[in-house]
């Protein structure tokens, strides 16, 4: 009797599985990308990127930041690209700071 139930306790859970992974919930990590800057300089473009909380500084136009590539930088945007997926990440208005002396 209790190797029966414990049966169908394990086939119960087993049908329970299945109906949950084909629920469509995604337990995938999604990136967050945040621009802080951009600039040029006589040796390149750069960009000041954080991705998921970890600051990469100053990061030349061309390198990587974790496994996205940056492709193109201009003032206030940047194209990276990861595999087939490209992103454009936008300064927002009003989170450049001036210093007025």
């Amino acid at each position: 009797m209790r190797l029966i139930l414990l049966i169908l306790v394990f086939v119960s859970s087993l049908l329970l599985a299945g109906t949950t992974a084909s629920a469509g919930i995604s337990t995938k990590k999604k990136d967050i990308l945040k621009l802080i800057g951009t600039t040029y300089a006589p040796n390149g473009k750069f960009a000041w990127i954080e991705l998921n909380g970890e600051d990469y500084g100053w990061t030349r136009e061309g390198r990587n930041v974790g496994k996205y590539r940056i492709v193109m930088v201009e003032m206030g945007k940047v194209i990276v690209e990861s595999g087939r997926k490209t992103l454009v990440l936008v300064m927002l208005e009003g989170t450049q700071f001036e210093v007025k002396q």
